[in-house]
């Protein structure tokens, strides 16, 4: 879509490290996407991917131009 940035990436977040997330004492993650851009984001929006096992996967990140939040999907 024009106007928007997308940024691809894997995480591999174990349930112990999300308990950090859940008490507050983490408030933002700080992902490397492939393609090297470093990307901080708000902790809370991970949460409906958590299963049991904690969060895997790849997922993709849309931003405005501004770097505005618009979307973050789970690709598998």
């Amino acid at each position: 879509m024009f106007g928007q940035k997308r940024y691809r990436f894997s995480l591999s977040i174990t349930k112990e490290q999300l308990l950090a997330v859940y008490k507050g004492a983490i408030q933002r993650v700080r992902i490397r996407a492939y393609d090297g851009t470093v990307l901080e984001l708000d902790a809370n929006r991970l949460k409906m991917f958590t299963t049991n096992e904690g969060i895997y996967g790849e997922f993709e990140l849309v931003t405005t131009m501004e770097n505005k939040f618009v979307e973050l999907r789970q690709l598998s």
